[in-house]
């Protein structure tokens, strides 16, 4: 789905638009969202989620972490 997003200001009730040659003779839906002024000019700051889920370790079980996908794995594909 091709998307265009412009924020204009709204002359004598009328706002003119010049689409790229990709919607020409397309349907499109035009959907109008008024745009508050502090909104458009917000930067995107990047965050991080590192450390997040701190708060459900259990630093007894850490030991066995080392080993876990080994464990996982011999338990999975060893012959019986």
């Amino acid at each position: 789905m091709e998307a265009m997003r412009t924020i204009q200001t709204v002359e004598n009730g009328e706002v003119h638009l010049r689409l790229p040659e990709q919607f020409w003779g397309q349907a499109v839906e035009i959907i109008v969202l008024g745009a508050s002024q502090e909104g458009s000019q917000q930067v995107a700051t990047q965050r991080s989620l590192r450390g997040c889920l701190k708060h459900y370790a259990k630093p007894d079980l850490m030991a066995q972490e080392q080993d876990a996908w080994q464990e996982a794995a011999s338990e999975k594909h060893e012959p019986r």
